[in-house]
């Protein structure tokens, strides 16, 4: 009996969200702190519902990267018009997360927030308010989005900010615990 392959995570780095000009750039939704990155990842995919119809080429390579508007246009290798580039509309640019450098001893990635017990002071008492679902990206500053689990305060969803050492005081990664100077909602 044969196994199964080792499933290979990928990050989603970017969207392809249009084109830009007759030479082949395509537009971009960068999903990157430092867009830059994009230049210096070589194990680059493009992956989405439509790639095999649509007969693309599975890995590619960005030769150029630049700020556009609220976006980034790139230009990359083996796409030299605009007939190619509209093939590549909605595809998604990803990476192997082994591949994906790793984050400095003093920052987190948000994917590894996911999934961490939040926990407040309520009092005197330390309880906890539940699990990190997702982050939200808003115009202030980011939100975590914490659902409640088995053993939290209470059955609510509660919407933390995303501010480092004023709200956010701890994170562990390897207990898998976020600590937050926060409240628990009446």
């Amino acid at each position: 009996m044969r196994s199964a392959p080792p499933t290979t995570t990928l990050l989603t780095l970017a969207d392809i969200v249009g084109v830009y000009g007759i030479k082949g750039w395509v537009k971009l939704r960068v999903q990157l702190d430092d867009p830059q990155i994009l230049l210096s990842l070589s194990q680059l995919q493009l992956n989405g519902p439509e790639a095999a119809r649509r007969n693309v080429s599975r890995t590619i390579t960005i030769q150029a990267l630049q700020p556009h508007g609220k976006g980034f246009i790139a230009r990359l290798a083996g796409v030299d018009d605009r007939t190619q580039a509209e093939l590549l509309k909605g595809l998604s640019i990803q990476v192997p997360e082994a591949d994906f450098p790793a984050a400095a001893d003093d920052e987190v990635y948000w994917r590894d927030l996911v999934g961490l017990e939040v926990w407040c002071r309520d009092g005197g008492n330390r309880v906890l308010l539940g699990r990190v679902k997702n982050l939200l990206e808003t115009g202030a500053n980011d939100v975590l989005v914490v659902t409640p689990c088995e053993e939290s305060v209470d059955d609510r969803e509660h919407l933390v900010p995303w501010l480092p050492e004023d709200v956010v005081v701890d994170i562990d990664l390897t207990e898998g615990r976020l600590e937050v100077d926060w409240y628990v909602d009446e």
